[in-house]
């Protein structure tokens, strides 16, 4: 009998693919965010370096690299040519603020670690899927623990913002907006390696693959309540007038006002960040 003849078992659950489906894809994709940008001028290789991956990492790192190049920008961030390098650099524009490192670098290197410590242990289909689970709440748990910190919204509609009880700073970014995208990355480029190798194992399966229902139902709630966990995580303004705390007498200073001028490349100077380009 050869191997092309044998007979397989026919699946006993449907494919994670098919499961997502059912559940509604638990969240809308990316690419459906109103305003994102899109990169064009970023190339894969310098990507790559710049997050210390070597071309040598097992393919399914790669694959989950790959996807993470093609991400839109986190909200309210464009990538931006030098004109005089014409090296390419990364604007906030409600900061105003440059930078030459990619605004999810942390993101994608605590992702492609995940990936690469999953693929080495060469775990079962719901082994992984627990353990991308655990690596979602664990980020939730991050997230909401940072925005504890922080105060707001503040300010009449249309100028509003947010103060830090930490640092002592204002910004016009939302906070929960950002780590709504943050962990919104992380389930696209998680669950989207689960499927991947979900394919993989129902191509050659000789046995009835394990039923991961429960685990993506858990999946998909979670992350599709995130938006309402990390607002009710912040913490509402007390003792004054949230539509106008300056003149009510709380020390939530406004942030600077919004240069709204064009984006300039980062300076030379700085500390904890890269202080040359890394992309060209």
């Amino acid at each position: 009998v050869t191997l092309a003849s044998w007979p397989l078992k026919k699946p006993m659950f449907p494919s994670i693919d098919e499961q997502l489906s059912a559940l509604g894809g638990g969240l809308a994709p990316l690419f459906e965010w109103r305003g994102l940008k899109q990169p064009t001028h970023l190339d894969f290789q310098q990507f790559l370096d710049s997050l210390s991956i070597s071309p040598l990492v097992p393919p399914t790192v790669l694959e989950v690299a790959s996807k993470a190049h093609a991400l839109p920008y986190p909200p309210h961030w464009s990538e931006e040519l030098d004109a005089a390098s014409g090296a390419l650099y990364f604007y906030h524009e409600l900061r105003d603020e440059s930078s030459w490192q990619h605004p999810l670098t942390d993101t994608f290197r605590e992702v492609l670690q995940q990936v690469a410590t999953f693929a080495e242990e060469n775990r079962r289909l719901d082994q992984l899927a627990v353990g991308i689970e655990q690596s979602l709440t664990e980020i939730q748990a991050r997230a909401a623990q940072d925005l504890q910190q922080w105060v707001g919204p503040l300010g009449p509609e249309g100028e509003q913002y947010f103060y830090n009880n930490i640092t002592g700073c204002s910004t016009w970014e939302d906070p929960c907006e950002r780590w709504r995208y943050d962990i919104h990355v992380r389930y696209d480029l998680l669950v989207g390696f689960l499927v991947s190798q979900e394919r993989s194992s129902r191509s050659c399966a000789r046995e009835a693959l394990p039923d991961l229902t429960h685990t993506l139902t858990s999946l998909a709630s979670s992350v599709s309540s995130v938006q309402s966990i990390l607002a009710n995580s912040l913490t509402a303004p007390a003792g004054a007038d949230p539509d106008d705390p300056e003149a009510s007498g709380a020390r939530w200073a406004r942030p600077r006002a919004r240069r709204n001028a064009l984006p300039l490349p980062p300076k030379a100077t700085g500390s904890g960040a890269p202080r040359r380009a890394l992309f060209s």
